[in-house]
This record gives structure tokens, sequence and C-alpha cells, in this order.
């Protein structure tokens, strides 16, 4: 019995000197790994960006400039833009774009209020038209302008241009024979080209509704009631005029005037002062630019003699537009507006 006593004791002691080294303090528990995951904020960037360029649709368009014919694939957003005119300077910043523009060239008229300060924030290249050294120096990757803009006396040919991975871009609606709907297809191009398409559907369904309230205004017109109307651009032995064609057309017929020159199918044309007389408009529009401004031009008309019995001169009914106004563009709904005043100056007052 005493035995088996000592070994119950001994078994007792084992126990617990077992039990006191599993819970010294000098050991450490096992620590669990956790799997720390990326927060939102610092999701991959990179893969960010990816997906973004992913989501960019490209765009195809083919042009004929100077007897060649180009393909131009836009296959990102360009980041530096460059515009050789007025219409298209606008048009950028009417699409909010000044912070992806490198470079202007080419006023004919002060810029749109409205566009002042983001203009001044971009470099301008050149009064006219810039060296190809000066436009190459500013490592565009989108050049858009009049069609004389792409050619080596004046600037680079597209082909130069594409070589040097520049994308040419051709307004649809600088053509002899578009309208007020070739700008919002433009602005449409555009705005996908840059990929803010949001902004694009924003502008033209303001121009819309400008367009609407100035029609809404003169009301119904019969085409034999409509204003005569002479567009005068330039010329002195020989009248440079606004035909029937184009974008500067059309903005007179949606001012409800009729062009006396409407029949020709082209944006201007030149005609004989035999002409304008035959045709006896009731409104002279002057287009103002370049060196011979408005008021030289206004003092030679009423000082024509083959027109001083015109009923638009004795009646000295004439207005004045910008050539910026009657390009394609964000101007359009304002040059509708003024020749509409002109026009049918009853109607505004």
């Amino acid at each position: 019995m005493k035995k088996l006593s000592f070994i119950m004791m001994l078994i007792l002691v084992l126990s617990l000197a077992f039990a006191g080294c599993a819970n010294n303090d000098n050991s450490k528990p096992v620590e669990e790994t956790k799997v720390v995951e990326p927060s939102k904020e610092e999701a991959p960037k990179e893969e960010t960006k990816v997906e973004e360029e992913n989501k960019y649709e490209s765009s195809t368009f083919n042009y004929e400039i100077h007897g060649e014919k180009y393909e131009v694939v836009f296959e990102k957003a360009p980041e530096r833009a460059v515009t050789l005119s007025q219409f298209m300077t606008e048009m950028l910043l009417a699409l909010g774009l000044e912070e992806r523009m490198v470079g202007t060239a080419y006023m004919d008229n002060e810029i749109y209020p409205e566009f002042k300060e983001a203009y001044e924030s971009i470099k301008v290249l050149s009064d006219k038209y810039p060296s190809k050294e000066v436009l190459f120096s500013v490592e565009p990757d989108f050049v858009s302008g009049w069609t004389s803009a792409f050619n080596e006396k004046r600037v680079a040919s597209a082909t130069e241009m594409m070589e040097n991975g520049i994308h040419p871009y051709l307004a649809t609606s600088i053509g002899g024979n578009e309208s007020l709907e070739a700008v919002y297809q433009d602005f449409r191009d555009l705005a996908k080209i840059f990929a803010v398409e949001e902004k694009g559907e924003e502008v033209i369904n303001k121009m819309k509704t400008e367009v609407k309230a100035i029609q809404d205004k003169i009301g119904e017109v019969p085409e034999d009631k409509m204003v005569k109307v002479f567009a005068f651009d330039s010329g002195e032995n020989e009248p440079f005029v606004v035909a029937g064609g184009g974008i500067s057309g059309d903005i007179i017929r949606m001012a409800k005037g009729k062009n006396i020159f409407g029949e020709i199918e082209k944006g201007y044309a030149t005609v004989s002062w035999e002409e304008v007389v035959a045709k006896d408009p009731d409104v002279i529009v002057i287009v103002d630019y370049g060196n011979t401004d408005y008021e030289t031009k206004l003092n030679f008309l009423k000082g024509h003699a083959a027109l001083k019995d015109v009923k638009a001169v004795k009646e000295e009914r004439f207005v004045k537009i910008g050539l910026a106004d009657m390009s394609p563009g964000i101007r359009n709904t304002k040059a509708i507006e003024e020749l509409a005043k002109g026009f049918y100056p009853e109607k505004f007052e």
C-alpha cells in the first residue's frame, strides 16, 4: 500500500510540474497570419488606366487633302492638340479641352468672350500659319484647321504630319455643301475623339435650343416675303460673295434670309456688280475680317456708283458679321441671331 501511495504522489507532482511549464509567462502565442488587401483608394492605378484605355472607342476618318487620300485612326484621346483656325480653336474650347491644347494660330476676329481666359492659357504659335519647325516644336499629336494648313507651302503636308506622329483632322462642316447639321456632327466627332461625349451632346443641345428660340421669334415667313440678302466678303472689280452652299449660306437660311446668290452650290463665289444690281437686295451683309475692316468695306459699297439705286444702299440696311461667326463652330447661333436682327428688326424690338 505504501508503494502504491508513493507512486500516486509521484504522478501528482509530475502533473503539476507539466502544467506549470505550459503556463510559463515567457512563452509566446503563435501569431495569426493576416492577408492585407489593398484598399479601394490604393487600387492599382495601372489597372485603372488600362481599363480606361480599353474603354476608348477608336475612330477612323478618311480624307482627301490636296489630291491625296488619307486614313486617320484615333486609338486614344489626343493630349497635345494644335488648332490652326479660329473656328477649331473655339470648338475645342467649347468642349472644355484647353488643358489638352499646346498651341493655336490664325485668328480672324477677337476670341469669343466666354473663352478668353481659357484661350489666354494656350500658347499662340503665330498670327497666321506657323512654320513647320514651330509646329513640330510643341510635339502635337492632333492638328486641325482649314484644308490649306495641310500643305508644305503653308505649314506641312498631312503625310509629313502623320510621319511625325500627328493625327490630322478636317471638319466635315468646312465643305462647300454643308449645313449646321454638319457642325453638330463635327462636335460629336471631336467629342468622341477626345472622349468627352457627354460634353459634346451638351454643346449641341444648347445650340439647337438657341436656334429654335431665334426662329420662333422670327415666326413663319413665306419665301416670297423673305428679305433678299447680298452677303459681301471682299473684292472691288468683282465681288466675292457668300453663295448658297456651305455653312455661311446655311446660316443666312437659318436666319430666314433669301440669299440672292443662293443658287450657287458652293460656299463662296465671284460674281459681277451687274448681277448684284439686277437682283436688288434688301439687305447687305458685310463679312468683317482681315486688313480691310468693316468701315472700309461699308464706305466702298455706299460710294459705288453702280449700287446707288440698290434698295439696301438707298435705305442703308447693312449688317456687320465677323468671319469667325460665319465659319463653322460654336459661334453659328450668334451669327444667326445677329443676321435675324438685321433682317427682321421689328421682331426683336
